[in-house]
């Protein structure tokens, strides 16, 4: 077993910015990323502020135990888990697998959160390309931001940038509300 103050699991913009701020402030943590957004200056300032990258790695499970996410599992680690006080989901929508679309629903693979999304698949996209996509608003659904896992809180799992449901990429301010996401995380882990 490895232990964290946070794991960061996705290493995009909105997990690479919740790590950096948070080992900035001194947390001992860990970001695990299967490595397709990493090459930016966050993953060098994490580093060079002595967070520990998985880079190249993802994480395939979780053990939860009275309502909090204990430790996670990851491919190239296989049976050293990976346990911390706090997590951060920041895995993306479709493209980055965090988020699965089947033909009757659509679901977070890794720890079976909840999700918003329309259940009735015809109203999920618009056949014109250039419309907007009612899809790319599904998402984890957060309350005070805290994942739900089958309507109950998990106390110390955040949902952050994209995986949440209402922010996606195609909006214009999309940077700007993954960012604050990521920064709203953090303030409440700061605050525990």
């Amino acid at each position: 077993m490895m232990k964290f103050d946070v794991v960061i699991i996705g290493g995009g913009l909105a997990g690479m910015t919740a790590a950096t701020e948070l080992q900035k402030s001194g947390l001992k943590c860990a970001v695990v990323s299967e490595g397709l957004s990493l090459h930016n200056p966050s993953a060098r300032e994490f580093k060079t502020a002595g967070g520990t990258l998985l880079n190249g790695d993802s994480v395939t499970g979780g053990t939860f135990k009275d309502g909090r996410l204990q430790s996670v599992t990851t491919q190239k680690l296989g049976d050293v888990s990976l346990e911390a006080d706090n997590f951060i989901l920041a895995t993306g929508k479709y493209f980055s697998r965090g988020l699965v679309a089947d033909m009757d629903c659509v679901y977070e693979p890794l720890f079976g959160l909840d999700v918003q999304y329309d259940k009735d698949r015809s109203t999920w996209f618009d056949p014109s390309f250039s419309a907007p996509q009612r899809f790319l608003d599904f998402g984890v659904i957060a309350k005070e931001g805290k994942a739900l896992k089958d309507g109950e809180t998990v106390d110390n799992l955040y949902p952050v940038g994209e995986v949440l449901c209402g922010i996606s990429s195609s909006q214009s301010d999309a940077t700007d509300r993954i960012r604050l996401s990521a920064l709203e995380a953090v303030k409440s882990i700061r605050r525990i």
